[in-house]
């Protein structure tokens, strides 16, 4: 806050120096200060009998306020020839629309053709700090930002997600940059290794099982119909809890949905004005503080009753506790961990659920497939798989037997995500850094372009994933389109990152989704439903709104039916 401040007020001093008035229109600062306070219904008249001070401070702040609401940086109108997208009449606000309608503002700013959406270069202002947004297909494009070494993706999204502003980072030797972020992604790995991920399948597992009975209302339940978004959600959210946060939360359910109520808190109330200027009073803020509050407060105090008690669990933060780590670092990575591990994984896995359950062949063949597939994995182990549970058949399969096989239900996972990733990879860029030999680097160039410093560069992976050369019919949901050779690797299929920056938890994501979807077709029959029982076709589904980046609840009315199946 204290950075965002000083840019500002330096922005201040400029605009003071810079404005100028014509004869014709002249006005003294009194007069501008007095039908400025009277525009908020305050009295330079009355008021200066009381106090000069008061007076002074009142037309600081109101100029302030003019300023940063009306008038915008002054690098964002700079000569490399990028288009500048207007924020009129508040210029100096920004693009308030990135934040609350991102897909849509995008689109139309940036697609001229609908079978290429979001292509091109822009720029545009955010309280005073300038967005880039490139849109490509072009693989040699997106690896020079992609693999650039002076651009930082903790500041990128610290301001774009957060809204904290970049600290300058300019000049940096060549490793420097992002350094604590990179210790942290090493943390991050070891929390969801392997090996960890691996010790966790018989309690995802269970945990599908156990969530599955509550849809039916207990195990001798047989059917129900249910809102994915309101059933499917709190497994994610339990899953991700226990590998990257704490055992207590996940094996009590309703201290676990004290902490989802609370993290959602602060994520549905996110919006322009809450995340760049949270120091504006506003209800949506004090939603968010109160869901921030009670979520590190959660976390902190059981962190600390733990170890008071001595008591040891099979969680991340109790290797931390044993790291002698404090309790406030520890609280910061497990809230961390859920934010990272829940918002993209949690939406498109419901979604995976509500695709198969669109169509009955699909449903078919995915089951047909996974039955097979335990099948085998149980023969490798000498297991009878007829006398198996149902737990015992999933929970037996080992990460890397999931990872290697069941290759339609990964399909229609990363078809999903290719449908629903409308948000966009975030960077900073600072200014040029310095090779390992101290030398200092050229500037980034994109397509042609010189990018001036304390800039942030965004890309939007739906312009790969919705695009027409890329995936013919990019509508259509086709997991076999991945047979075909379509989205082969990282720069033509964006969904989980590229280059320096791939996402660190993509096995987590996949073994979870695919852990519960196999539950799902192991125990019911299923098929995607309108609020009146009408099936939905895998053209007919509804599709959420574009700009919800988190949440992804359907443009209309969408159910499962789920109907239990004879063991």
């Amino acid at each position: 806050m204290s950075q965002m401040a000083h840019h500002l007020s330096e922005r201040a001093e400029e605009w003071f120096k810079s404005v100028t008035f014509s004869q014709a229109q002249q006005q003294t600062q009194s007069e501008r200060a007095t039908a400025l306070l009277s525009s908020l219904g305050l009295s330079l008249k009355n008021t200066t009998s009381h106090s000069p001070i008061l007076v002074a401070a009142l037309v600081g702040i109101v100029t302030f306020l003019t300023y940063l609401v009306f008038v915008p940086p002054r690098n964002l109108n700079g000569k490399n020839g990028v288009k500048v997208i207007g924020s009129w009449p508040f210029a100096g606000l920004g693009s308030r629309e990135f934040f609350g309608n991102r897909y849509t503002f995008l689109s139309e700013h940036m697609t001229k053709d609908p079978r290429h959406p979001l292509q091109g270069l822009i720029k545009f202002n955010l309280t005073g700090k300038v967005v880039y947004t490139l849109g490509t297909t072009d693989v040699a494009v997106l690896k020079e930002v992609a693999l650039h070494p002076d651009l930082s993706f903790s500041q990128g999204n610290n301001f774009l997600f957060a809204g904290i502003a970049g600290a300058s980072q300019k000049g940096l030797i060549e490793g420097e940059m992002d350094k604590q972020e990179r210790q942290e992604m090493k943390m991050l790995a070891a929390a969801i290794s392997p090996q960890r991920l691996n010790s966790m399948r018989p309690a995802l597992v269970q945990d599908a099982i156990n969530l599955l009975d509550d849809w039916v209302g207990g195990p001798s339940g047989q059917s129900s119909t249910v809102d994915l978004q309101q059933a499917y959600y709190p497994l994610i959210f339990r899953y991700t809890v226990r590998l990257m946060g704490m055992t207590e939360y996940a094996t009590d359910s309703a201290s676990l949905k004290k902490l989802m109520n609370a993290f959602w808190a602060t994520q549905l109330n996110s919006g322009f004005f809450t995340t760049v200027m949270p120091w504006l009073p506003q209800p949506r803020l004090i939603k968010r503080i109160v869901g921030a509050v009670t979520l590190w407060r959660m976390v902190k105090v059981t962190l600390d009753q733990r170890i008071k008690k001595q008591e040891r669990f099979d969680d991340f933060a109790q290797i931390l506790i044993d790291q002698k780590q404090s309790t406030a670092y520890i609280s910061r990575f497990v809230i961390g961990g859920l934010m990272a591990g829940i918002l993209n994984t949690i939406g498109t896995g419901a979604y995976t659920i509500a695709f198969v359950g669109a169509s009955s062949s699909l449903q078919a063949t995915c089951r047909s497939e996974l039955i097979a597939g335990l099948r085998a994995a149980a023969a490798a182990r000498g297991d009878d798989y007829d006398e198996l549970s149902t737990a015992e058949k999933l929970d037996r399969v080992k990460l890397e037997e999931w990872e290697a096989g069941f290759s339609t239900l990964h399909a229609c996972f990363k078809e999903t995500i290719r449908l629903l990733l409308t948000n966009s990879l975030n960077r900073y860029y600072p200014g040029p850094g310095r090779d390992s030999k101290g030398v200092l680097r050229d500037r980034l160039k994109i397509m042609g372009h010189e990018i001036e410093d304390d800039a942030y560069i965004i890309i939007p992976p739906s312009c790969n994933l919705h695009d027409a050369d890329m995936f013919p019919e990019p509508w259509a949901f086709d997991p076999s389109r991945y047979q075909r050779g379509e989205g082969a690797n990282e720069y033509t299929y964006l969904g989980w990152g590229c280059g320096r920056h791939k996402c660190t938890g993509m096995r987590f994501a996949k073994l979870e989704t695919i852990i519960a979807l196999s539950t799902v077709l192991l125990t019911f029959d299923i098929q995607t439903v309108d609020d009146k029982g009408k099936s939905y076709d895998l053209k007919s589904i509804p599709l959420p709104d574009l700009s919800q980046s988190h949440w992804r609840a359907p443009t209309r009315p969408m159910r499962l039916q789920v109907h239990r199946r004879k063991q």
